[in-house]
């Protein structure tokens, strides 16, 4: 085993990779399944569980979950459709250019930050409700014009 003590590259790196993903409230705990219990602090790793660590970090990105998830709230909002892995690139270039118009941040899916996507999420998450809502209503007006009661000039609100 290499006692060789965490280099300051590493270090720098492991922080740098936390504050992206957003978990730096957890880099104790992380030390400590990486140092099997016997640290908290990232100063004390070991050169070769600070390489472990930076391993772990490199396959974990909240980003991408974020992603995965704003493309299936666009699925459920009708911005884009189809599962064959033709339509899965087309809407992948047809989600880009919806961001880049309509989008809250006017970047494309994968430039952008996970704070940007949060943004992106809670404005999909918004549309499909809008969405939900006027098929409710869509609905309500549909099974009131069958039993006789026009709506033509009411409105039913959300």
């Amino acid at each position: 085993m290499n006692l060789r003590p965490v280099t300051t590259p590493q270090l720098t790196k492991i922080h740098v990779l936390l504050s992206q993903f957003g978990i730096t409230e957890d880099k104790a705990d992380l030390v400590s399944q990486f140092t099997n219990g016997r640290e908290t602090s990232s100063r004390k790793l070991t050169f070769d569980e600070a390489k472990s660590l930076l391993q772990h970090l490199s396959r974990f990105d909240p980003s991408n979950k974020m992603r995965r998830k704003v493309f299936a709230l666009a699925y459920t909002a009708g911005i884009i459709y189809g599962d064959t892995p033709q339509d899965k690139k087309i809407n992948i270039a047809k989600l880009d250019m919806f961001l880049k118009e309509k989008g809250t941040v006017k970047k494309a899916l994968n430039k952008m930050s996970n704070e940007e996507l949060i943004k992106v999420v809670n404005q999909f998450t918004a549309i499909k409700k809008n969405n939900d809502l006027s098929a409710i209503a869509k609905g309500t007006r549909s099974m009131l014009n069958e039993i006789g009661i026009s709506t033509s000039n009411k409105r039913i609100s959300n």
